[in-house]
């Protein structure tokens, strides 16, 4: 199998890339800065250097490529900026265009990701594949991700297919819960907002997996959730941090105050997202880790304070 990762250089890209390289398959990365690449794949990988925001995509990375995964994205965290604004919708949207148009009417999938933020993350309320997403006020983080979604799906055709991947908080020690961690080290454990926001987790290994699965062509196509089974509050996310750093939990911060203090992904962390993985668990998918405590724990191994 020969695959194409955007964003090869980002966490996601390095890890279904590594992925497929361990298995002894092709891989062509594409990334903006070849020396960071070179760094970290040397010449087992095929490199490619493209930033959307200065040029079309290179073609020739599409050479005998069976599958695309576009998973290039300026990091959405800090201030939002209008240069920071600009870069969002360009990694995204734009690349997604730029791809489609370059993939159309190829035999090969392209999966792309998207995030779990598409949704209000509203109290009370339960989101699947079929949730409507249209027609509801959106934030500029919102809108963005249908943009990116409508682009990479626009490129379905012919013998082209398309499948979009609404991940999760994607846990791994250089994932998610990272920033919590360091700032549970520096002033001791916090609950962020009032604590019963529902935590959207998924496993690094599992996300690999499904975006495997996804090529294969286990996911069809469309929209398919990225998240595991069963889902955590952001208070028992915040207690399993400060237990495996041994920080007590020293009390809360509130969301007018956390607002300023995260930023423009604000949202992600004080929004409620009870999010369910239906279509993957009807097409057969089966998470490896589906309990929060088990993928928090994975994910916090390094940072374990030992007796």
């Amino acid at each position: 199998m020969v695959v194409l990762v955007t964003g090869a250089s980002g966490f996601l890209g390095r890890a279904v890339a590594k992925s497929y390289l361990s298995d002894g398959a092709v891989v062509h990365v594409i990334g903006r800065d070849a020396r960071t690449l070179r760094a970290l794949y040397g010449d087992r990988a095929r490199i490619f250097t493209w930033d959307p925001a200065e040029g079309e995509f290179p073609e020739r990375a599409l050479d005998g490529v069976d599958a695309v995964f576009h998973l290039m994205g300026e990091p959405v965290g800090g201030r939002w900026t209008k240069r920071k604004k600009s870069r969002i919708i360009t990694s995204r949207v734009t690349a997604a265009q730029m791809i489609g148009r370059a993939m159309s009417g190829r035999a090969a999938r392209l999966i792309s990701a998207s995030s779990f933020g598409i949704y209000p993350g509203k109290r009370g309320e339960t989101y699947t594949e079929a949730s409507k997403i249209d027609g509801q006020a959106r934030s500029f983080i919102r809108s963005t991700l249908r943009a990116w979604e409508n682009a990479a799906l626009a490129a379905s055709g012919g013998e082209t297919k398309v499948s979009v991947i609404r991940f999760g908080m994607v846990c791994a020690p250089d994932g998610y819960p990272k920033r919590l961690v360091r700032l549970f080290g520096r002033v001791g454990g916090l609950i962020v907002g009032d604590g019963e926001q529902i935590v959207p987790l998924v496993d690094l290994d599992d996300a690999v997996r499904m975006m495997r699965w996804a090529a294969e062509g286990g996911a069809g196509e469309g929209i398919i959730n990225c998240v595991s089974p069963n889902l955590p509050r952001f208070r028992e996310v915040a207690e399993t941090i400060a237990g495996v750093l041994r920080k007590p939990i020293r009390g809360t911060i509130p969301e007018w105050l956390a607002r300023p203090l995260l930023g423009g992904s604000a949202d992600y962390f004080l929004l409620s997202y009870d999010i369910r993985p239906v279509r993957a668990l009807e097409q057969g998918f089966t998470f490896a880790h589906d309990q929060p405590s088990d993928i928090l724990r994975r994910a916090l191994a390094p940072y374990a304070v030992r007796s």
